[in-house]
């Protein structure tokens, strides 16, 4: 009897044990089948990334009608924006299987997902990584974060913190509608952003934001040009910089910033900015540069004007992290840099002044490092005399005041005055006071004009000039002032070329072959707003029918229409004379220049300073047919030179030269003139005389022509014409214009098409 009990207990412990394990293996299926929880990847967004990778057959596999006539509510959220349709696992595999997944071996997530399942944006983002790696590395799709400050929905742009709204992305997926002052994980490709990844979490600072104005809960924010409306759950006060901190889009911290200077900008670098009577304070990296007057604009930190007093610095842990130009000044005083020329270089060791009659002797010594004086004569109409080793000038009397900084272990002199003063010593030195009126005053607005862009963007920030007086820029107090040039000046008071309604980028030279060229010559990009300097022809029937323009090749109807970037044509042209072109009896019209006798040592010498200049300019032919930029060692015996391509208007703009230890090309008009100038040979100008040029040949218009012995060049000769670089306005040319009867204006249109005439405030045209 015992036994039977026994045995009925062991048959009972087993069956509720089996029975325990079934519940539990039941329980665990039942688990299985429970639908992962979390953020669900959308079909569009899937649809939007598989065709960035060329996957573009997916309409019978996600297309959203498909997906509801076939797959269970639970695949949709009739919660989401727009009721978005999502992908389940079961359209994963078909993808995977479209693609051919097992090859790239694919996750395989059957043991958490039932077909009908929606999947996860992790899931899928784990495969599309692999998919992206297997499929199309080379597509341009990349995963990135971005802060969004704003969302254009009409315009479907994005505005980020680092694009601002002058690049804005355009976004595909409608999730980053609801994304705005947050960081996230996106994918993109060009300038698209395509779907979000994540909203990453924690908290996200923007330095130095110009707040504009705020209530309670809600502030007006202006960033990187892009203004935005931000909720907030703090204090923030407006019209005034502060760092603000995000959390899930709404402002949870604002550090304001209240210390402000004010001052004469003096000098700008990387690293620090000077102010007049404040000192010099390091710069944040972040710093911001905010335009308040007028349209509110972000600028950028060349914006900030040398020598002017327009601007608040808010100043936060002794550094300076944000500029507020304040008020609209008239940019009309202009800051030159006196070179020292004796060794070109931007100092002195000892200068002497003569300021009303006494004489002040200035060594490098009296001034501490940083230190500045700054002189000036009584009367505004009296001038500085200054007198030191390297400053070799016709007219050393200077209007305005004189600054000696000290820097190093010298002196820098600047000279500040108003521009249009300056342009008293500028148009005589850079036009012969002899030539027309009207070209005069031509000349006087170019050189305003010219000017005018520097001061607005100074192009010597770190010295604190805005230009210096060398042909860096414009060439000043080379010459005596003149009552003609001077005149020119005045009768275009403040008058300007302008393009679209900003101080055009403008150009000029001497003389011309009786074509010009482009800002293309320089291949240093400088064509982004200088559409209007294009070749052109330079004759008597070109100026009276209106503007030639050559850029393409051609002549515009004329009665020889030839292309000049041919080698046969551009020959025919420059090796014969047009009696009818503009300069056809300037000296430099036509010229020759040979070289007798090639050293290939100073040839060499020449390329190597090209090179260190640019390095992209000097080119050596690798195996393979293609070039590289690399250092030439040697050059050995010459073997040709030739001009192999040819720019607009004919300029040379490629020299290709072979020798014993390679082939080599030298690009861009410039350094072509620069390698093959020898500084001892002499330019034949047509009417016989002879000019050494010092280191550049005349221009870059002329065929070469090459004297070889067994094989070897021993020689070349230019035969070219025209003196300058021949981009914007020939000088001579506009003198002819001028003596033809054509006004400034009209010279002006002439040289520059699409230019108007505008000036720095507004006033009355120029007075012919």
């Amino acid at each position: 009897m015992k036994d039977n009990t026994r045995i009925i207990a062991k048959f009972a412990l087993i069956f509720f044990g089996l029975l325990f394990l079934i519940c539990m293996w039941l329980e665990r299926r039942e688990r299985a089948k429970e639908e992962p929880q979390g953020d669900y990847i959308a079909c569009e967004d899937v649809k939007l990334l598989m065709e960035a990778l060329d996957v573009t057959d997916l309409d019978g596999v996600i297309d959203r009608e498909v997906q509801g006539a076939s797959q269970p509510a639970a695949a949709e959220d009739d919660g989401a924006p727009g009721g978005r349709a999502y992908l389940t696992y079961g359209q994963y595999i078909m993808i995977c299987n479209g693609i051919g997944g097992a090859k790239m071996a694919l996750p395989d997530y059957s043991d958490r997902y039932e077909p009908e399942y929606r999947m996860l944006k992790s899931d899928w983002y784990d495969a599309y990584r692999i998919m992206l790696a297997y499929l199309a590395p080379e597509s341009g799709v990349w995963e990135s974060t971005v802060f969004i400050l704003s969302v254009d929905e009409a315009e479907h742009k994005v505005y980020t913190e680092n694009t601002g709204r002058e690049n804005a992305y355009d976004y595909r997926s409608p999730e980053f509608a609801d994304n705005a002052l947050r960081e996230l994980k996106v994918y993109m490709k060009g300038q698209s952003l395509l779907t979000v990844v994540e909203t990453l979490p924690g908290d996200y600072d923007l330095e130095n934001v110009w707040v504009t104005g705020s209530e309670e809960g809600s502030a007006e924010c202006f960033y990187h040009d892009v203004p935005f409306r931000a909720a907030a759950d703090c204090s923030v006060a407006g019209e005034r910089v502060a760092d603000l901190t995000f959390r899930d889009g709404i402002v949870v911290k604002a550090a304001e910033k209240n210390e402000k200077i004010h001052g004469k900008l003096l000098r700008v670098s990387q690293n620090e900015i000077e102010i007049e009577g404040c000192g010099t304070y390091p710069v944040r990296d972040s710093m911001e540069v905010y335009k308040l007057y007028g349209r509110l604009e972000t600028l950028k930190r060349s914006d900030l004007k040398i020598g002017y007093a327009d601007t608040d610095y808010v100043v936060d842990g002794g550094e300076i992290c944000a500029c507020l130009v304040s008020v609209r000044e008239d940019a009309d005083m202009i800051r030159v840099l006196l070179k020292n020329t004796a060794d070109n270089s931007n100092d002195y060791d000892e200068v002497q002044l003569i300021v009303d009659g006494r004489t002040e002797q200035i060594r490098a010594d009296d001034l501490k490092e940083g230190e500045r004086r700054s002189y000036r004569c009584a009367a505004l109409t009296d001038k500085i005399i200054v007198r030191a080793e390297g400053v070799e000038k016709a007219d050393n009397a200077y209007r305005g005041s004189i600054e000696c900084y000290r820097v190093g272990n010298g002196i820098v002199l600047i000279n500040e005055l108003p521009l249009e003063e300056y342009l008293y010593a500028v148009v005589p030195s850079e036009m012969p006071a002899s030539y027309p009126m009207e070209a005069l005053k031509a000349q006087a607005v170019c050189a305003r004009t010219y000017a005018y862009r520097y001061i607005l963007h100074a192009g010597l920030p770190e010295e604190g000039a805005h230009v210096d007086d060398t042909t860096s820029y414009q060439v000043y107090h080379n010459i005596d002032e003149n009552p003609a040039t001077t005149a020119a000046v005045r009768e275009t008071d403040g008058v300007l070329l302008t393009y679209e309604g900003e101080p055009a980028q403008n150009y000029y030279y001497s003389t011309s072959c009786g074509v010009g060229t482009d800002t293309g010559i320089w291949k240093s990009g400088g064509m982004e707003d200088s559409a209007y300097i294009r070749a052109i022809r330079l004759n008597r029937e070109a100026a009276n029918d209106g503007r030639r323009d050559l850029s393409d090749g051609g002549s515009d109807d004329m009665d020889t229409e030839i292309d000049l970037r041919t080698e046969e044509n551009f020959r025919s042209f420059i090796t014969s004379v047009d009696e009818n072109d503009l300069e056809s009896a300037e000296p430099w019209y036509r010229w020759t220049y040979e070289v007798q006798s090639v050293d290939a040592g100073e040839l060499l010498q020449r390329i190597q300073e090209r090179y260190a200049a640019g390095p992209q300019s000097v080119l050596t032919k690798a195996p393979g047919d293609y070039y590289v930029s690399e250092p030439i060692e040697e050059l050995g015996e010459i073997r040709n030179m030739a001009i192999v391509k040819r720019g607009a208007g004919g300029v040379a703009e490629e020299l290709m030269i072979e020798s014993d230890t390679g082939t080599y090309k030298i690009v861009s008009e410039y350094n072509i003139r620069y390698v093959l100038c020898d500084r001892k040979s002499g330019a034949v100008k047509q009417d016989g005389s002879t000019v050494v040029p010092p280191s550049l040949i005349p221009s870059g218009f002329f065929v070469m022509e090459t004297g070889q012995k067994d094989g070897i060049v021993v020689g070349y000769t230019l035969i070219g014409g025209g003196y300058g670089h021949g981009v914007g306005m020939s000088q001579n040319g506009a003198k002819a214009l001028g003596q033809e009867g054509m006004s400034c204006e009209e010279i002006l249109r002439f040289f520059f098409q699409g230019c108007e005439i505008g000036s720095i405030s507004p006033r009355d045209d120029i007075q012919d």
